[in-house]
């Protein structure tokens, strides 16, 4: 087998997907909109992007460092998320060819400080490696991810992320500082609500396109309260001015190199994971952002996604900057303006790239109150929490379900109300055992795998009861709550198999009690509908005239005929696929739901 053979297998060549050009788009990922759009656009997405640098700030505060190497740390992040927004926009074995913007990415930013205050900067940035390499690994071996992380574990994980960003938030909201002071300063509360209530007003009331910049019209506010209560003052506007207009990035932040250690490592590469879960979330969106009659995902470019998330955490330990992740805020940007084209990925990455030598930018974003950067991690905690819950209610939850997601939210809980029970841990399993994102997250997966034991992924029954569509009805719901599906899912499921039963029942093709096959793998649900007798038609060309249903004269099995048919019109609207069969006095219904 020669080389380019093994390379196809190991990092498939990149194939263009089905687009349809959805009706309230106007370009879509292959386009090739107008410069004037491409540029415009482009701008649009960087000023978005820039806005997230904040926790950037937060990272690099973290590391220790002087304002000055905090300037070059943020210019080096910023070169990486532009390079892996131009990574994302071309069409190569590790990228998946969309509109996807990079920015410093919150969820494993948490993670990332707890490591570092236990072992380190250079474990942290190891840790970030090998979390790069199992990225890698994960887009290669995507079917597996959404069975080890279903949406409820995804939603614990996500919920916690939001209460582990709360004590930081308080912390800069009331102004107590580093060294122990818990001395509340007004001025930065005034600051902390200026800023917080106009993220919250344009979030909750406006609509369109101005909802996208909500942090950016609060940052706006808080900064212009700040001056006004003289916590930016001369001095802050003379270091600005003190910055040369054009820099080299890396000058003056040395990264430290990165080094393994497992207390690192196993965090790190467990938050990665959950990462990638939020990844094929943004994937899935972007996806159906270029298709009109979706219907089921791009798993070879959300593999390629994942990939290339994997080259930027690599990218990122190598250069000492934070893991960077494609950003949601910038996904619903492209859905206001309508412009989806992948080449604007790559202006928005080259403009970003231009910013990064510029340090009077860089040092702007570090010179931010504290008070705005606490507003900034509240709203983002409070919008994570909410998040996590919708993820967490949008399965059906059985006993074992409840069970997961009850006893993961207390354990992770536990650790942040009461640090004391975990304040002597070693440094090894500081990281770990020391967390209360870490700890929520671990039950989760290891809960989430016991409970699977003895969960079958088929189950049939026999409807024999006087009203078999509800006792069909019960049994997918069951099913559903004991494999975690959807609830719209089993919702649609549910509605075609009572319709299927009706019309068996007026067209009287069946001779006998039906049994119900119900199999799914977390990516579709198949039914089969099994009975004596003969196949039922699902005739797409026959029309029903609607008014003459409503003529006394209209005989009564022409009804029963009209209703059938309006019936077999709904099971083919509402399955993804609709198969027929008979033979040997028996027919089926074969039903496939995209999940």
């Amino acid at each position: 087998m020669n080389r380019i053979t093994w390379l196809d297998r190991l990092l498939p060549p990149f194939a263009e997907g089905r687009y349809e050009k959805p009706r309230d788009m106007l370009y879509i990922a292959p386009d090739r909109p107008p410069w004037s759009t491409t540029l415009n656009t482009a701008m649009q997405h960087t000023v978005v992007a820039l806005m997230f640098m904040i926790y950037a700030v937060i990272g690099g505060q973290a590391l220790g460092l002087e304002p000055a190497p905090l300037c070059d740390f943020m210019a080096l992040g910023i070169l990486v998320m532009g390079i892996g927004t131009v990574l994302n926009g071309l069409t190569t074995r590790l990228s998946p060819g969309q509109l996807l913007v990079k920015i410093p990415d919150p969820i494993p930013l948490t993670v990332f400080i707890v490591v570092v205050e236990a072992a380190g900067a250079g474990p942290a940035f190891g840790g970030l490696l090998a979390a790069g390499l199992l990225l890698l690994l994960l887009g290669r071996l995507l079917p597996m991810l959404r069975v080890l992380i279903p949406a409820e574990v995804t939603g614990v994980v996500i919920l916690l992320l939001g209460l582990s960003l709360i004590r930081g938030g308080i912390q800069r909201a009331v102004g107590w500082n580093s060294d122990g002071g818990e001395t509340v300063d007004l001025d930065a509360v005034v600051i902390a609500v200026a800023t917080l209530l106009p993220m919250i007003g344009v979030s909750a009331w406006s609509t369109g396109r101005s909802r996208l910049f909500a942090v950016a019209i609060g940052v706006g506010v808080g900064l212009i309260m700040a001056v006004m209560n003289g916590q930016l003052t001369g001095a802050e506007w003379q270091q600005l001015a003190a910055q040369p207009i054009f820099a080299l990035p890396g000058a003056l932040y040395r990264p430290p190199a990165p080094t393994w250690e497992l207390a690192a490592v196993i965090p790190l590469c467990l938050i990665a994971v959950v990462h990638a879960a939020d990844q094929i979330g943004i994937g899935i969106m972007i996806d159906k952002m270029n298709h009109a009659q979706w219907t089921r995902s791009d798993l070879p470019m959300i593999g390629r996604l994942l990939s290339g998330t994997g080259c930027g955490y690599l990218l990122s330990a190598l250069t000492g900057t934070l893991g960077t992740g494609c950003s949601a805020a910038n996904l619903g940007l492209a859905q206001v303006t309508g412009v989806a084209a992948r080449r604007v990925a790559v202006v928005a990455g080259v403009l970003m790239m231009a910013l990064a030598f510029l340090p009077q930018l860089t040092t702007l974003i570090t010179l931010w109150p504290q008070g705005v950067v606490g507003a900034i991690l509240i709203y983002t905690a409070a919008f994570m929490m909410v998040s996590g819950v919708e993820l967490i209610l949008s399965r059906l939850l059985n006993a074992r379900r409840r069970v997961t997601v009850g006893l993961s939210l207390v354990a992770g809980s536990t650790v942040f109300i009461v640090p004391e029970l975990t304040s002597r841990l070693s440094a090894d399993l500081a990281p770990i055992l020391g967390s209360g994102l870490m700890v929520g997250t671990l039950s989760a997966l290891l809960l989430n795998l016991l409970f699977r034991i003895g969960v079958t992924q088929q189950r049939a029954i026999r409807l024999d009861e006087a009203r078999p569509e509800m006792q069909a009805a019960r049994f997918l719901e069951n099913c559903g709550a004991d494999w975690g599906a959807r609830r719209d899912c089993i919702l649609r499921a549910g509605l075609v198999i009572g319709e299927a039963l009706e019309i068996l029942d007026q067209t009287q093709v069946i001779e006998g009690p039906a049994t119900l096959l119900a199999r799914f793998d977390e990516y579709h649900l198949w039914l089969t509908l099994e009975y004596p007798g003969r196949a039922i038609e699902l005739d797409p060309g026959q029309v029903v005239d609607a008014r003459a249903l409503l003529e006394d004269e209209y005989e009564e099995a022409a009804i029963d005929l009209a209703m059938a048919a309006i019936s077999a019109s709904m099971i083919r609207k509402l399955a993804d696929r609709v198969d027929t069969w008979s033979g040997e006095g028996r027919a089926g219904l074969r039903l496939q739901f995209e999940h």
